[in-house]
């Protein structure tokens, strides 16, 4: 075998042994951290899915992109699913986010490469001449090298690549939930202003039909022109109301719209009604989840509650996307620590000097860590660690709160609706007809009239603002612990 030929061969025998693993992806677990409880740390140590590396590092980006608007729903299909639905596919924030996800892939498959080409270098002198050799052999060597990690440098940095991608799909997941906790805000925000818009019609037709009732009877003599003259400006006053309460209902609507990724000239309405929504007792919410692995039998039923609601705040995209966050800065760690011992530039090397001796052997380069020891870097990338760990145990205690005070914002709304359906509203109807018909005959003046229609009204306004605090309890309870709204309707 000739002297180049020995030197590919070589050179092909170092090539193929340098590349490691690609192919594995590692996903670790951590223990719960201190001060969390175990419930919340059994739901926690769940991981997603390891991720599968990419075969195809190129993607056709355009494949996933949105293939256009979608087309706004009828009018009458705006109902609460519907709205959801429309939140998720079409919400400008949510698309932009969710690219995020193609650049952590993208990532994984950088990280999934091995960073270091061969390099060649050459070197001939086609002229030369000695005074004792005359112009002899031409002197030429080939010198090929190979950068070799020895601390499994690939192998942290594809575990820190997944973990970042764990953590982009988990902080998506997070703004999905967000987005259909303010949809479901938005929707009731907007049916209860039309609720409000209705009583306000219905106070100003009952103003107009008793001004038209008392101008009658000023042209009889039965009325005073003071009565007509107070009548007449309360029913200003209430088609004021209309108008204003209008322009909030149009506004409430056009937020939604906008929520929804739709114009706001739009023509689709929103359906359903505030008043027509049957709520669940909070004792028949169904709070326990089907991989509770805990056992809470032994603890009393109010402990009970409270445990069944941290477990379904315990497993929050934003927790676990924090969870994640660790694993990236654990294996960020490793990488430190590895790049500790120098990396190895290796190679064959190949020379025929002026006399013609041919020279064929290997090459070695490696730093000497004096100057530069590595420590500063893993002392930062330790303190990284450190402060994500404190992250991810503060995102479960925050999680906890949030939806331990939801939940019982859930049931104060629900028990003080249920108190005031228990009083019945039935006598209120019966006395103003009464003192309608006591007006008609002329035997009481038109302001005992209008106080019972105010308290009517009023007490059908207390109704609906109960009604809207309780839905906004069920939409905060959905963003802050994950519950579909569906588990909270009858």
């Amino acid at each position: 075998m000739t002297a180049p030929w020995k030197t590919i061969y070589l050179a092909s025998i170092l090539c193929c042994g340098c590349h490691t693993a690609a192919d594995r992806t590692f996903v670790r677990r951590e223990s719960a951290p201190p001060g969390s409880s175990k419930l919340a740390a059994s739901r926690i140590d769940e991981s997603p899915d390891p991720v599968e590396p990419s075969s195809n590092l190129v993607r056709q980006v355009s494949d996933e992109q949105p293939a256009g608007p979608v087309n706004p729903p009828p009018a009458s299909d705006l109902s609460l699913a519907s709205c959801v639905a429309l939140g998720l596919s079409q919400n400008p924030d949510l698309i932009a986010a969710r690219q995020a996800e193609n650049v952590s892939t993208a990532a994984l498959g950088v990280a999934e490469t091995y960073p270091f080409n061969p390099f060649v270098q050459v070197q001939a002198t086609p002229y030369q001449e000695s005074p004792n050799h005359g112009f002899g052999t031409t002197y030429h060597y080939v010198l090929l090298m190979q950068t070799i990690q020895l601390a499994h440098q690939q192998q942290f940095r594809e575990e820190g690549a997944s973990a970042t991608l764990n953590s982009t799909r988990w902080a998506i997941h997070q703004q999905e939930l967000l987005n259909v906790a303010q949809t479901e805000r938005l929707y009731f925000t907007t049916l209860y202003l039309r609720g409000l818009w209705d009583l306000a019609k219905t106070s100003h037709e009952n103003n107009q039909q008793l001004l038209r009732i008392l101008e009658k009877q000023l042209e009889a003599g039965q009325a005073t022109a003071a009565d007509v003259a107070l009548v007449r400006v309360d029913a200003r006053s209430t088609h004021q109301q209309v108008r204003l309460a209008r322009a909030n209902f149009e506004t409430a609507l056009r937020d939604l719209k906008r929520q929804l990724g739709m114009n706001a000239d739009d023509s689709a309405l929103i359906a359903g009604d505030l008043r027509t929504l049957a709520w669940r007792n909070p004792t028949g919410v169904p709070l326990k989840s089907d991989d509770l692995e805990i056992p809470i039998e032994s603890f009393s039923s109010s402990d009970q509650e409270k445990l069944l609601v941290a477990s379904r705040a315990a497993s929050r995209p934003d927790v676990l996307a924090a969870r994640a966050d660790v694993d990236t800065a654990r294996a960020n760690l490793c990488l430190a620590s590895a790049s500790k011992t120098p990396d190895l530039q290796i190679g064959p090397y190949y020379q025929r000097t002026l006399d013609g001796t041919t020279y064929l052997g290997f090459r070695a380069q490696m730093d000497l860590p004096v100057i530069n020891s590595g420590r500063p870097l893993e002392q930062q990338r330790a303190a990284e660690l450190a402060q994500r760990v404190t992250v991810w145990q503060q995102a479960i205690r925050r999680a906890e709160l949030e939806a331990q005070a939801a939940w019982e914002r859930y049931k104060l709304a629900h028990a003080m609706l249920a108190e005031e359906s228990a009083v019945t509203a039935a006598d209120l109807p019966r006395e103003l007809q009464s003192l309608e018909e006591q007006f008609l005959a002329g035997e009481i003046d038109p302001v005992r009239v209008m106080q019972a229609r105010a308290s009517i009204i009023q007490n059908q306004r207390v109704r609906l603002d109960l009604l809207n605090e309780l839905a906004q309890s069920a939409a905060n309870l959905t963003g802050t612990t994950g519950m579909p709204i569906e588990e909270l309707l009858q």
